[in-house]
């Protein structure tokens, strides 16, 4: 059921968790395909409408769907009982489905001669998962548990096995005494393969898979290692030379740093990667930021520095307004008025909605006013709420609706991100695989990176939470709990 990957699976099995972008039980029909195998038979049980749904339209395998309604008071070994006349003197391979895995998994085990395998991450070792002991001469398994200590195992299981026609047999023999002689409902497979490994009637050898990638998922520390070893992008950014990184919520919350963050622009700029940052936040200056990232022990230049506000004043340059009235702090004010444009109180063009932390109800008459005369409404960004060390607080999406609620305008123009005008002038001398957004939003970070044709990396250090991802309109090439987990080999 995937309980511990709730509100994940909260409405779907847990074999339909995505691994970036793309749903665990499709790592594993990948790997059957790519084998040969055209016959699949899945056990369904929790939401088992969700995986009919999922299969439904594959037509180049022959899905064979089995329900398991006593799910909740059984465990995988009854799940294979239920498929007993199915697997009737036939060989076949048998995985859980919790995990992803590399295309080529099922076809080594298939190529390799030998009937009987068990496919094992040698030298590996986790305390969740089954471990299995040799022979001296390696050969044959002679046992598998969770509880096989580190300074025998040989290695960990990745819970796919092959078995012969006779092994089969033999397994299936156990299986049917187990539930219907002993009424066992609850046992594990793996337990089942672990009396028949000791006992000898099921011969066993190891399959070594060691290098390949393989994650099972049980949890959501299990999620982020899949997220980031199943990136085709990778923690290694390889190819990546600019790198325009989100401030709040990626380097910062409120004012206090994410951990790991102004290591990991060092590690950036060590490996040659242009590095800019980006905010939608228009209630700061350029240099306020310079300010803020040096208490965070981050270098940057006032060039370096790329805000919401460039788009909205090269806009308003370009139009030469007869005035705006700014709904917005101070130093957003100031640096329209450094640019020559004229900033009013009464019978303004285009009201201007920042970032406003000086808000209070006579600037919102004011502004409301200005709109009932005809005046525009241009954003700085759309975002609804800024992350701080309080939790969320409201942004200039959440102001917008409000005076759409009032004066029934919205803005004719917004900027910032995702707008690929934000970053676009800055990139023509790199190829879009050269280029990365690093950031907490999907509506804006990654749909940046999405508009502008470039790479993305989804931090969940700030607004985004992973469970956000799944099905999600976009998708980050990569998914990192931090920017602390990039740039670390």
């Amino acid at each position: 059921m995937g309980s511990r990957l709730r509100p994940l699976t909260s409405n779907k099995p847990k074999c339909l968790v995505e691994v970036n972008g793309k749903p665990l039980l499709d790592y594993q029909l990948d790997a059957y395909r790519a084998a040969g195998i055209g016959e699949v038979v899945i056990v369904t049980g929790y939401e088992a409408a969700a995986i009919e749904n999922h299969v439904r339209h594959i037509d180049d395998l022959t899905i064979r769907l089995v329900e398991n309604v006593d799910f909740e008071s059984t465990n995988n070994m009854y799940s294979l009982y239920l498929c007993r006349e199915l697997l009737r003197d036939t060989p076949f391979v048998l995985n859980n489905a919790d995990l992803a895995v590399d295309d080529d998994i099922v076809a080594r085990l298939v190529q390799d001669p030998r009937g009987d395998l068990i496919a094992v991450d040698s030298g590996q070792f986790d305390e969740e998962s089954m471990k299995i002991t040799l022979t001296d001469d390696g050969e044959r398994v002679t046992d598998i548990a969770k509880t096989i200590t580190e300074d025998v195992a040989y290695g960990n299981s990745i819970d796919h096995y092959k078995f012969s026609v006779e092994s089969a047999a033999a397994l299936m023999a156990h299986v049917v005494d187990v539930i219907e002689v002993r009424k066992s409902l609850k046992d594990w497979t793996e337990v089942a393969l672990q009396t028949l490994i000791k006992s000898g009637d099921l011969p066993m050898q190891p399959l070594d898979i060691a290098g390949a990638r393989w994650v099972e998922v049980d949890n959501y520390v299990d999620l982020a290692i899949a997220d980031m070893l199943f990136s085709e992008l990778g923690t290694e950014l390889e190819g990546i030379k600019v790198a325009f990184i989100d401030i709040d919520g990626t380097l910062v919350t409120g004012d206090a740093p994410i951990p790991g963050g102004a290591e990991f622009v060092e590690r950036a700029r060590a490996r040659g990667i242009k590095i800019y940052f980006l905010s939608n936040n228009s209630s700061r200056a350029k240099s306020d930021y310079v300010t803020k990232l040096a208490g965070i022990g981050i270098t940057a230049t006032v060039e370096e520095i790329v805000l919401s506000t460039d788009g909205l004043a090269s806009f308003l340059l370009s139009r030469k307004t007869r005035g705006v009235y700014v709904l917005g702090t101070r130093a957003l004010k100031a640096s329209l008025e450094e640019l020559g444009l004229p900033v009013v109180e009464d019978d303004a063009e285009y009201v201007v909605v920042g970032y406003d932390t000086e808000l209070d109800y006579a600037k919102l008459r004011t502004a409301c006013r200005n709109l009932n005369r005809g005046a525009d409404i241009l954003a700085t960004h759309p975002d609804v709420w800024c992350p701080s060390e309080d939790g969320p607080i409201p942004d200039i999406g959440a102001l917008l609706q409000m005076l759409e609620a009032t004066v029934g305008k919205k803005p004719v123009h917004v900027f910032g991100k995702p707008q690929r005008e934000m970053i676009t002038h800055l990139i023509t001398e790199y190829s879009p695989d050269e280029v990365l957004v690093v950031g907490d939003r999907l509506y804006t970070d990654v749909t940046l990176a999405k508009n502008a044709g470039v790479r993305s990396a989804a931090v969940l250090s700030g607004e985004t939470q992973r469970d956000a991802l799944d099905g999600a309109s976009v998708s980050p090439d990569i998914i990192v709990p931090s920017v602390a987990n990039l740039l670390v080999g």
